[in-house]
């Protein structure tokens, strides 16, 4: 397991690739303090910002101790492997990530998860705008993987999201499910205004009523199939899902009827 303990507080970014384990991987702790990440556009070696350190366990297990708010794209396409953040993420974690876990003790910044094609990250604190989203200028945002965040996020989780599961134990930010096309996003507090404005297809899951677009409509009031199943699976990842509402009713709305129309959003009713 490679340790890595902030060594200097600055605020300005440092755009830091390398710290993943795909990267570190079979790298002596010497080779891995001369990795190069910038800080703001100057190009900096990695000890020059970290302590690194190496302690028994996993050699594909990466634990920065400390906040690192200003650190970004940690874990940028990781594909295996294993990252702990005792402390907040900064911006573009775990971005284009493949596979692999990453967990966040603290909060994250904005774009977590950005264009995220599998792996699971895990934030205990709160997640930032765009969570799961599309970066500007492509299509499609997440197209694999689970996002769970113990706190709230901001606006726009999951906009163009493709597929996927967010679980967001606190509140979401306005425009949750923007666009999207596919995939899951799980509300345990309040959805914002907006949720799922423009969705072509996938599913919003609510336990509090949300305050829908005049575009969506009621369909019927049942107990999904799929959700029983994607419940009982999502439950070792400590979100608070409660027999009822696995056996529970919810009621179904289609839309956005004034895009595809074909998404849908489930509002527990118990």
């Amino acid at each position: 397991m490679i340790v890595l303990k902030p060594g200097i507080e600055s605020r300005i970014p440092v755009e830091a690739e390398c710290i993943s384990p795909d990267i570190f991987s079979d790298k002596s702790v010497s080779k891995i303090e001369k990795l190069s990440v910038l800080e703001g556009n100057e190009e900096r070696k990695l000890e020059s910002l970290f302590d690194v350190g190496e302690k028994e366990g996993d050699e594909r297990t990466i634990e920065i101790r400390g906040d690192v708010p200003t650190v970004r794209r940690i874990g940028t396409e990781m594909c295996s492997g294993k990252i702990t953040i005792k402390g907040d993420a900064g911006m573009h974690l775990g971005c284009e990530m493949e596979g692999g876990e990453i967990t966040v003790e603290g909060d994250a910044g904005d774009w977590t998860g950005e264009n995220m094609n599998g792996g699971v990250i895990r934030i205990k604190g709160d997640g930032g705008n765009f969570l799961g989203a599309a970066s500007w200028g492509k299509n499609a945002g997440m197209t694999g993987g689970i996002i769970t965040v113990g706190g709230e996020t901001g606006r726009e989780t999951g906009k163009n999201m493709r597929r996927g599961i967010i679980a967001v134990k606190g509140d979401t930010g306005n425009f949750a499910g923007n666009r999207m096309t596919g995939g899951t996003i799980i509300c345990y507090g309040d959805f914002g205004d907006r949720p799922g404005a423009g969705m072509d297809r996938g599913t919003l899951i609510a336990y509090n009523p949300p305050e829908l677009l005049p575009t969506f409509k009621y369909n019927s009031t049942y107990n999904p199939n799929f959700l029983r199943v994607l419940l009982q699976e999502l439950e070792k990842y400590d979100l608070p899902i409660e027999k009822k509402h696995i056996t529970g009713s919810y009621e179904r709305y289609s839309g956005d009827l004034a895009a595809l129309g074909k998404g849908e959003v489930l509002v527990w009713k118990g």
